[in-house]
């Protein structure tokens, strides 16, 4: 599922190589369920965030105990 600049993403905390990461997922509107669309991990640095990375296969969804779907 690819998601369009302005839709609005449910996320659910998790973590990657011990930095916070958050599953995205697409809400559908007519279901009220949203789908899996994509992973994305911080690396931290100090106080803040130095970097983001994004990754579109859902398919490591399992990898990190994340359903892949949830209620919206």
């Amino acid at each position: 599922m690819v998601s369009l600049r302005g839709t609005p993403l449910r996320v659910v905390p998790t973590w990657a190589n011990t930095q916070p990461a958050f599953g995205c997922y697409t809400p559908a509107p007519q279901t009220g369920i949203a789908g899996a669309s994509g992973l994305f991990v911080l690396t931290l640095e100090g106080d803040g965030a130095a970097a983001m990375t994004w990754f579109a296969d859902t398919a490591l969804f399992e990898h990190f105990g994340l359903p892949r779907s949830v209620r919206s």
